[in-house]
């Protein structure tokens, strides 16, 4: 009776045993498993952390003040000069006007009315040609009035002419070493001259990347 004891105990302890090796090989199986599943996820995190700096790397670094020149440009002023390597622009005056007229009314003249519910912006410069060729008037500069943050308009050049009063752009030039007053017609709706909301003109000149700001309010 106490043999066929001993062997059940026996029994029971090697079932028991095994039971405990079970349990831990299938413990240890499933902490491999944890460990490759992991070790896999920071592999691919490497892998993108490495592209992030690649592309990082081609993105061109832009200084605060550089963001600014470009959103605003240079200030410019009334009675303000630009000068590039083959003009001069003087800033004359820029006002909200619903009648342009040149500024002999004498004689016989054009001038440029705005049509119903419109107001011209109209920016008054002179263009002296530095070069040793003759300056087309369209090609002075690229003139865009900025309304209330973002409403934009384009810029019309008008040269002025002795016996019309103002002429067209794209048949008229500077003679080196001359001046002659250039007129920018931009025309936008009526609100912008009954509001008080910001209003300012970007000049560009042509041939350079220069910006200029001339703020009007």
């Amino acid at each position: 009776m106490k043999k066929k004891l001993f062997v059940s105990a026996l029994c029971a302890i090697v079932i028991s045993t095994s039971a405990c090796g079970s349990n831990t090989s299938s413990a240890t199986a499933d902490n491999k498993a944890q460990v490759e599943s992991l070790m896999a996820q920071v592999e691919e995190l490497q892998k993108e952390n490495a592209n992030l700096k690649a592309q990082l790397q081609t993105i061109p670094e832009t200084t605060v003040e550089e963001t600014q020149a470009v959103q605003k440009g240079a200030p410019v002023a009334i009675g303000g000069l630009i000068t590039t390597d083959t003009m001069e622009i003087t800033i004359n005056k820029a006002e909200l006007s619903y009648d342009v007229l040149p500024d002999d009314t004498s004689g016989f003249y054009t001038h440029y009315e705005a049509d119903a519910g419109n107001v011209y912006l109209h920016l008054d410069v002179d263009i002296k040609n530095l070069g040793k060729q003759n300056l087309p008037c369209d090609e002075i500069m690229k003139t865009t009035a900025d309304y209330n943050g973002g409403y934009t308009y384009t810029g019309q050049a008008i040269p002025e002419d002795g016996n019309t009063g103002f002429t067209y752009a794209n048949i008229t030039t500077i003679k080196p070493l001359e001046t002659l007053g250039v007129h920018f017609l931009f025309q936008c709706p009526q609100e912008v001259e009954e509001s008080q909301n910001p209003l300012f003109i970007t000049l560009e000149p042509y041939g350079t990347k220069d910006s200029y700001t001339l703020t009007i309010r």
